[in-house]
């Protein structure tokens, strides 16, 4: 659309628009009449090679009459003002966060004050905003909020509104919590309360059953390009082409040069041939300055000193991580119960931090 559209509306003098806006497939603009709207349209729909893109034409035919835009309805008085409201499209099924839906009380209610702060915010007076209002109010009832709910949350807004100017703390710490019920989370917000700190809760839902059985893009797993990836070659056979490039992995090296096998632990956000790399180099040059603090160079230098090969190591992914704590506490987890001889002790007690005796 943009290059139908830069070939048109941006070169084309022969149409002027006081104002004009896009949104992909949705053009607004203003004009004197409909014959220089469809010309427009035209023009677009030229610059088609496959002559395929139609486009409708939406024109009031008097100033009384609204016309649809995006999610709002806007019409132009005769004295040039413009007045505008919610809209929803009429096939559009009248569906929402259900209430009874497996999501914090939080989360509805969010969802729901941001439903009537749109309403409020695309309407341009107060009638409209009545009407938007409505139109908000139908489509709670219909997925299952009781009216008392609603009203409630009306009243909150009123009294935000009153005291708009809230101060909060800024040394406000962030609590991220699995949401579980309604119970669980309330005697968490209350030990929060009662201990006085200044620890804000934040619940997100947990995996649902359509996460865990589908994937909405199955055929864009990445495949490994590198005819000689020597991470690809060091991985383990029951791993697949193209997890050279994981990210967000707690690993597993072993030494398996004349059956050493001893193991090193570690994690990492980046892509994991860019950490393997590294781990490959400093044990292939265990007496370079840069790598002598290094596990694998050390190792490589005090076990197979007479050694000027290849580094001979195996590669696996012990887990995957969805955050910097979330991979910590997994490769926490991972040196406190497997123990691999290369990590040196005092990397082990700072990662103890993140495990909970």
């Amino acid at each position: 659309m943009w290059k139908l559209e830069r070939a048109s509306v941006y070169v084309d003098l022969r149409i002027t628009l006081p104002t004009y806006s896009r949104f992909y497939d949705d053009l607004n603009g203003t004009t004197s009449n409909s014959r220089k709207a469809q010309q427009l349209c035209n023009l677009i729909e030229q610059q088609d090679p496959d002559k395929l893109i139609k486009l409708t034409l939406d024109f009031p035919s008097s100033s009384n009459e609204y016309i649809p835009f995006l999610n709002t309805e806007v019409r132009i008085d005769d004295e040039g003002k413009i007045h505008s409201m919610l809209f929803r499209k009429p096939q559009k099924k009248p569906l929402t966060l259900h209430y009874n839906s497996h999501h914090t009380t939080r989360t509805k209610i969010a969802t729901v004050e941001s439903m009537y702060k749109t309403a409020e915010v695309v309407s341009s007076d107060y009638n409209n905003q009545r009407h938007s209002s409505k139109m908000v109010d139908t489509l709670l009832l219909n997925n299952g909020y009781p009216n008392r709910v609603i009203e409630a949350i009306k009243d909150k807004r009123k009294r935000q509104r009153k005291r708009h100017k809230t101060q909060t703390s800024d040394n406000t710490a962030i609590l991220k919590l699995p949401y579980i019920n309604e119970a669980t989370s309330r005697k968490f917000r209350d030990a929060v309360k009662h201990s006085g700190l200044p620890v804000k809760i934040v619940e997100k839902p947990g995996r649902r059953l359509k996460d865990l059985l589908t994937d909405s893009r199955p055929l864009d797993k990445a495949k490994c390009t590198n005819k000689n990836c020597r991470t690809c070659e060091s991985l383990s056979p029951s791993l697949d082409n193209g997890d050279c490039m994981s990210r967000n992995t707690i690993y597993k090296i072993t030494c398996t040069l004349d059956n050493c096998m001893e193991t090193y632990g570690g994690e990492t956000y980046r892509p994991l041939y860019h950490r393997f790399d590294e781990h490959y180099r400093s044990a292939a040059n265990p007496t370079a300055k840069s790598y002598v603090d290094k596990p694998l160079a050390k190792h490589y230098r005090d076990k197979h000193p007479k050694y000027n090969g290849n580094p001979k190591l195996k590669l696996e992914i012990v887990d995957k991580g969805s955050s910097l704590i979330d991979r910590k506490i997994k490769e926490a987890k991972f040196l406190v119960h497997n123990k691999p001889s290369l990590n040196d002790k005092s990397e082990l007690n700072n990662l103890t931090q993140f495990l909970v005796p």
